[in-house]
């Protein structure tokens, strides 16, 4: 592609941008924390799926409203009409999916090998919301969120690391 690009004058950070424009700008952060109790961790998830009452997830984090959940370990998915995950049940592993209505998609699930809870967050933006000083700190806002309401590291003797 880089080839290509060049005999049309065009960098990759060029192109890239073209894509932005197109299609939305997309910005994602990761990290973990670390958990050496699995009865705490099997704690935090079990909340998060009988969160204000038995068998019903979170509808806000926060102030962000949540559009849908996708919950791989038990396979359910509300955005589907059936209600079923269209992906295979891991009930091994720990594993929810919150997607927000302001665009955010935001992923925590365990570790297979290690004694962490992580977390993947990613701001979808419409290609209309440009402003990528805007779309990170209502990304950082969203994560903060997501680790005080969901997480609750204070209170569950988390250890965060970021990466």
């Amino acid at each position: 592609m880089a080839a290509y690009l060049e005999t049309m004058n065009i960098t990759l950070k060029q192109q890239l941008i073209k894509v932005y424009e197109k299609y939305g700008y997309h910005i994602s952060k990761t990290s973990y924390f670390l958990c050496y109790d699995p009865s705490t961790i099997k704690s935090i998830f079990e909340r998060l799926r009988n969160f204000d009452s038995p068998k019903e997830y979170p509808k806000f984090c926060g102030t962000f409203a949540i559009l849908h959940i996708r919950d791989v370990t038990t396979g359910y998915d509300s955005s589907q009409p059936n209600k079923k995950s269209v992906l295979p049940v891991s009930k091994n592993s720990q594993m929810i999916t919150f997607t927000f209505q302001n665009g955010c998609v935001a992923t925590l699930r365990t570790s297979g090998t290690e004694p962490k809870i992580k977390y993947y967050a990613e701001m979808c933006a419409s290609p209309e919301q440009s402003d990528t000083a805007f779309l990170e700190e209502e990304l950082r806002k969203l994560i903060e969120a997501l680790i005080e309401n969901f997480l609750e590291p204070s209170k569950n003797g988390l250890i965060w690391r970021s990466v």
